[in-house]
């Protein structure tokens, strides 16, 4: 049996829009069941967007149209699963396109996992995984949002964790199809400043090693 660890490739995009994001994981996970590219997980920072899941239901956006488009925020469908989600400047999105075969819990845990350590060094102690609402929990308060879109055993799509996200953009949506939910950032509590460009090297790192991967940049 081959021992090899998995060689994950990362990358950096920067801004980008979501749809654009969303087509460049297609195209990789189409190359990769093709075996004609790598395993890679992209890092990267939305505008300001609303994604509808699988579940999603546009009455979960509270704003209207005209608010919305005055305040430049975005509306795409995603094929994740879970509700309505934000993505907007200030939050880490990564998106990891490999293999997992039926191990989608385990998937989710390295998620999650490599979040919690994320945050745990830029000193906000003591968010938990939640599997019944993916994602990163503080109390009552939501850090991190993890949804997925599994296809021949590869993933796309993958966890939002907030860094410092303007508050005032979560009243535009009930977020996770939860009414009580209070979405929040590691800045608002207390989370020392990152660029997200700085959180995304280091998320990458730590969800290599969740894998047990070597990481590389491309």
């Amino acid at each position: 049996m081959d021992s090899t660890p998995e060689a994950l490739t990362a990358v950096w995009l920067g801004v980008q829009p979501f749809a654009a994001t969303l087509e460049r994981q297609l195209a990789a996970r189409d190359a990769l069941i093709a075996g004609e590219g790598p395993p890679t997980i992209f890092l990267v920072e939305h505008p300001a967007t609303l994604t509808l899941g699988r579940r999603g239901s546009r009455a979960d956006i509270l704003w209207s149209e005209e608010a919305l488009a005055a305040a430049r925020v975005d509306v795409c469908e995603s094929p994740r699963g879970g509700q309505v989600t934000l993505h907007a400047p200030g939050q880490l999105v990564a998106y990891p396109v490999v293999f997992v075969g039926r191990r989608i819990r385990d998937h989710l845990n390295h998620l999650a996992e490599a979040a919690r350590l994320l945050l745990a060094e830029m000193g906000v102690v003591g968010p938990e995984f939640r599997m019944d609402h993916p994602g990163l929990w503080l109390g009552e308060k939501k850090l991190a949002s993890i949804g997925i879109h599994v296809s021949r055993g590869v993933t796309v799509q993958g966890i939002a964790i907030n860094l410092a996200v303007e508050a005032t953009l979560f009243s535009a949506l009930v977020s996770c199809g939860l009414r009580d939910v209070e979405m929040t950032s590691a800045a608002a509590l207390g989370g020392r400043e990152s660029t997200v460009e700085a959180a995304a090297r280091r998320y990458a790192a730590l969800f290599a090693a969740q894998r047990g991967a070597t990481l590389r940049w491309g």
